[in-house]
């Protein structure tokens, strides 16, 4: 009998969510048990159990927590109860079921309880809160904890992590410029809000000024500054980076210095980063050299991806049929990436088949992405009809990438009357930016309807609907370099226009080399 009450938490701590009928039978065997006494005694008891659940099931010890005031009435929480509450708080922040006015009970009892001013609980407070995306709470806390000085880097990160979350990347880099210590953390999470947020160039710069300040990178770092990298079509900064890491990874094998290895995460960034960039050649290679363990769901896809975007359609489905023989079970994304194979290579039956095969072999339920692909294919190979029977048949509201998709068709083919009721499709969802209207109007101009070309046009200008200017990347010197029609800002305009210029003099001097050989 004297085991009875030990296993009988133990089954608490296995079961939080217990009925309450099961939980009077666990209350009955503690009464019945000898050794009740010696384990209500015990202080540390409670912590122990909510301290045993972390990290793996933090709504387990939410759960569990009042439960456990239940039964022992003695037990009163202390700054470590609450670091461990507010730690589940926060890392089931994302989990279903979790419920944000949690963090707001637990901050008024730790009021009632005067643990608030604590620094455990006042930084873990702040943690939860930002987690949650309560920035106004968060912020309310952090202002206090700062004039305190009780504010911990943890605390300045995660607040800055929330901002980048909430798409106020400048108030993040705001808090990140004022962190009065700043560890691999706070470095990584300004990072990936630049990344996050698009503004790749600013990543790689700061990547940059991370090395300078003595910080090694972490993992995090790493993957972003890669993305960024091949985002920006920056080759020869994806290579330092990359050399940068094999060689830290050699010394870290030789002195376990701690820096971090080419796992499966930084290998798949590597065969993303390539691609992008252009270098297929050095994605193969590094995809090649991965060990079979690292050669995941992500890495396939990622190389599937590449070899479609430069052309080698054939062997991406290859690859894929790899990849089942291999035992490696394709992804929702997987799926997006060889469907797109088989549209850019004509390969309708293939894809018909692979679309398939999703929710019949593999159990994943076609998404709104996939449709659009499967449209994309049936679209490039003149099924105009067949795509608009896929659209109508959708189980879901198609999206702009599903609507454009059958339009490229229709505008292909010539098919006016039902890229009119694209259009309109378009137009009822609010997606009929600038390009649908060219697309349209350029439609009517092949079939030389002048004045419906006219009446598109004007319907733009009624709207206000402008056409969104064109965007270039080009590299030099390692540095990516971005140019919009229309915007004159570069320092060195004067020189790039006085190439351009001489560029186009060659060319049209060729042309005429060109039109002469030809009469002559």
């Amino acid at each position: 009998m004297a085991a009875t009450a030990p296993a009988a938490l133990q089954l608490l701590c296995r079961r939080p969510s217990l009925s309450a009928a099961q939980l009077r039978q666990v209350h009955a065997q503690l009464l019945t048990s000898s050794s009740l006494s010696l384990l209500l005694a015990d202080r540390f008891l409670p912590n122990q159990l909510l301290r045993s659940l972390l990290p793996a099931h933090p709504l387990r010890v939410l759960r569990l927590f009042p439960r456990l005031r239940r039964i022992l009435p003695g037990f009163r929480p202390n700054n470590y109860t609450f670091s461990f509450l507010l730690k589940s708080a926060a890392d089931s922040s994302s989990s279903q079921g979790s419920d944000a006015r949690l963090v707001a009970s637990l901050h008024a009892l730790a009021v009632v309880l005067a643990w608030d001013a604590h620094d455990y609980v006042a930084n873990g407070l702040i943690h939860a809160y930002a987690s949650h995306g309560l920035l106004p709470s968060a912020r309310r806390l952090f202002d206090g904890a700062v004039t305190s000085r009780a504010a911990d880097v943890c605390s300045w990160t995660s607040l800055l992590t929330a901002y980048a979350r909430a798409g106020q990347v400048d108030e993040a880099r705001a808090l990140f410029d004022g962190m009065p210590r700043r560890n691999d953390v706070s470095w990584s999470a300004m990072l990936s809000a630049y990344v996050a947020a698009g503004g790749f160039a600013d990543a790689v710069r700061l990547f940059e000024d991370m090395l300078r300040s003595g910080v090694r990178p972490n993992r995090a770092a790493v993957v972003g500054v890669l993305t960024a990298c091949g985002a920006l079509g920056a080759l020869e900064q994806g290579r330092w980076v990359h050399a940068m890491v094999a060689a830290g990874a050699r010394r870290s094998s030789r002195n376990d210095d701690g820096m971090i290895a080419i796992d499966g995460v930084v290998m798949t960034a590597l065969v993303d980063t390539y691609a992008k960039c252009g270098s297929l050649d050095a994605a193969r290679q590094v995809f090649a050299g991965a060990t079979p363990e690292q050669r995941d769901v992500f890495a396939y896809t990622a190389m599937i991806s590449g070899l479609s975007d430069h052309g080698r359609c054939l062997e991406a489905i290859d690859l894929f049929a790899r990849m089942q023989a291999e035992g490696v079970r394709p992804n929702e994304v997987t799926f997006i990436c060889v469907l797109t194979a088989c549209g850019r290579a004509g390969l309708v039956g293939r894809a018909r088949e692979v679309f398939r095969s999703m929710a019949a072999a593999h159990g994943v339920r076609p998404g709104v992405e996939h449709y659009g692909c499967l449209v994309d294919a049936l679209g490039r190979a003149g099924l105009v009809a067949e795509a608009l029977g896929v659209v109508r048949s959708m189980p879901m509201r198609p999206d702009s990438y599903v609507l454009g998709a059958l339009l490229n068709a229709c505008a292909a083919r010539g098919d006016v009357e039902v890229g009119k009721q694209v259009v309109g499709w378009l137009a009822e969802q609010g997606l009929d930016h600038s390009g649908v209207h060219v697309q349209l109007s350029n439609m009517y101009a092949a079939w030389s309807e002048w004045g419906e070309v006219a009446r598109v046009r004007r319907n733009m200008e009624e709207r206000n609907v402008a056409k969104v200017p064109g965007c270039s990347m080009v590299e030099v010197d390692g540095v990516a370099c971005e140019f919009v029609a229309g915007d004159r800002s570069h320092p060195r305009m004067p020189e790039i226009m006085s190439a351009v210029r001489d560029l186009h003099a060659h060319l049209r001097h060729r042309f005429d080399d060109i039109i002469l050989v030809g009469v002559s």
